[in-house]
C-alpha cells in the first residue's frame, strides 16, 4: 500500500493512488478543489393573518357551541 506524500496516511482509493495524496490532504492544500454544498430550497415567509378583535397572541380559535332555535 502507498503513503500520502503530505501526511503517513495509506492510500486506498484508485484515484488517490495515482494523485499520490488523499483527498483530506488535498483539500487541504488547495489541489482539489471543496465540494459545492446543495442549496436548500428557500422557505416563502408566511404573513400572519390579521383579524379585526382578535387578539394578537391568540393561536387557535374557540368553537362556540350552536344552541337549536326553540319553536
Amino acid at each position: 500500500m502507498k503513503r500520502c506524500r503530505f501526511c503517513p496516511r495509506r492510500l486506498s482509493t484508485t484515484e488517490s493512488l495515482a494523485r499520490g495524496y488523499g483527498l483530506i490532504c488535498g483539500r487541504k492544500h488547495g489541489l482539489i478543489p471543496p465540494t459545492t454544498p446543495r442549496h436548500r430550497r428557500t422557505q416563502t415567509q408566511v404573513a400572519p393573518v390579521m383579524t379585526p378583535n382578535v387578539h394578537p397572541d391568540q393561536t387557535a380559535i374557540p368553537i362556540q357551541p350552536t344552541l337549536p332555535e326553540e319553536a
